[in-house]
C-alpha cells in the first residue's frame, strides 16, 4: 500500500482523492465526495456562485446596523443638547400597531409635526417591508 502526502495539509495518508478541477491529491478530510473536489476548490466556487439572495441578506444585516448607529447617535446628540442648553421642552409620540390596530401617543408642544413623521416613516416602513420581502418557493 502507497502512503502519500496530502496537497492541502500535508498529512499522510494511504487513500487520496484526485480534485476533478485542480487534480491535487487531497487526503479524506479535504475531499467534497457529492463534487468530487477538493476543500480549496468548494470554497473558491462557493464565493463565485454567492446568489443575490445571499447580497441581499447581507444588504439587510448592513441596513439594521446603520440604523441602529443612526439611533444611538441621535440620543446622544439629545442627551448632549439637553446637558448644554439647559432647560429644555420635550415634544414625543409613538404609533404601536397591535395586529392591523394601531395606537397612537403623543405629548408636548409639538406633537402633531412629530405624529405626522411617525406616520410617514411608518407607512415608508411596511412599504419597504412589503417591497423587500422574499419569497419563499414551495417545496
Amino acid at each position: 500500500m502507497l502512503i502519500e502526502k496530502c496537497d492541502i495539509c500535508g498529512k499522510l495518508a494511504a487513500v487520496l482523492h484526485v480534485c476533478r478541477l485542480c487534480k491535487h491529491r487531497v487526503c479524506e478530510e479535504h475531499f467534497k465526495p457529492q463534487e468530487g473536489i477538493c476543500s480549496q476548490c468548494h470554497s473558491r466556487l462557493s464565493l463565485a456562485t454567492q446568489t443575490p439572495e445571499d447580497w441581499m441578506s447581507a444588504i439587510f444585516i448592513k441596513l439594521f446596523l446603520l440604523g441602529f448607529v443612526l439611533v444611538v447617535a441621535g440620543i446622544i446628540i439629545l442627551i448632549v443638547a439637553a446637558v448644554l442648553q439647559g432647560s429644555v421642552e420635550v415634544s414625543g409620540a409613538a404609533i404601536i400597531f397591535i395586529g392591523p390596530i394601531p395606537i397612537i401617543i403623543g405629548a408636548g408642544p409639538h406633537t402633531s409635526l412629530i405624529l405626522l413623521l411617525a406616520a410617514i416613516l411608518t407607512i415608508v416602513g411596511f412599504v419597504m417591508f412589503f417591497w423587500l420581502r422574499k419569497t419563499v418557493p414551495k417545496p
